[in-house]
């Protein structure tokens, strides 16, 4: 159930235990990935072994409508947010008070500030026509929240499907390094719409094996994207 109101006073109390979780139906296991139904599943991100978490659910009609508007327009909203500050001021006049996807915003961003500990976190929302990362890669930070409100999601690789020696070769194109990087395409996950996905970087603590990952192509197809990262803003 998402919030129907901008609030910060204790959002997930209910919702977000930051301890591991245990095997439920509702949880989908693997050596390096986790998705699950619900939002206390994103904790096992802190699993030495797991650099992606997913947290699988539905959004509204209203949230769906109100993406769909902003992916008519070239919108974007790209900012360093404390932690502790009054959530909607810095997305105004972008985002009306009042309005689901503001709500779910500042849904999310709580949801990660608690779960991350950040004191600073970079927030990006915006509307996106071009291929932002066609390459897969991992990321030099310590997490990242994704969400995709319109259009197609992240994508990603489990570890088994990696191979890590092929990141840093030199490739005549994106598409050989990719070939080289998943040599089974067929293992490539894709997040859908309204799933929250937590990454884990090189720089948490602890981890040389960042989540593998990329924005999927879509300006040849004509396509836009309404998406959500959230990420620590560790100096």
């Amino acid at each position: 159930m998402q919030p129907s109101c901008i609030c910060k006073k204790t959002l997930l109390d209910s919702m977000l235990m930051l301890q591991p979780i245990v095997s439920s139906p509702a949880t989908s296991f693997s050596p390096s990935f986790r998705i699950s139904r619900e939002a206390s599943g994103l904790s096992s991100i802190y699993e030495p072994a797991v650099n992606v978490a997913v947290w699988k659910r539905e959004i509204s009609d209203e949230l769906k409508s109100e993406s769909m508007a902003w992916a008519e327009h070239a919108h974007e909203v790209e900012t360093i947010v404390d932690a502790h500050a009054p959530f909607p001021n810095f997305l105004a006049p972008e985002l009306p008070a009042g309005g689901s996807l503001l709500a779910d915003i500042a849904y999310l961003f709580d949801l990660f500030v608690r779960l991350s500990g950040a004191s600073k976190v970079q927030l990006f929302i915006g509307a996106v026509r071009n291929d932002q990362c066609r390459k897969f890669h991992q990321d030099y930070i310590r997490l990242r929240l994704l969400n995709t409100y319109f259009g197609p999601g992240t994508e990603w690789v489990p570890e088994d499907g990696v191979c890590r020696e092929a990141l840093d070769q030199h490739c005549s194109s994106v598409t050989d390094a990719n070939r080289q990087i998943v040599p089974n395409p067929g293992l490539v996950r894709h997040a859908q719409r309204g799933d929250v996905v937590v990454l884990k970087g090189t720089r948490f603590p602890g981890n040389d094996r960042g989540a593998i990952h990329r924005s999927p192509p879509i300006a040849e197809c004509g396509l836009t994207r309404v998406v959500l990262t959230l990420t620590t803003y560790d100096k």
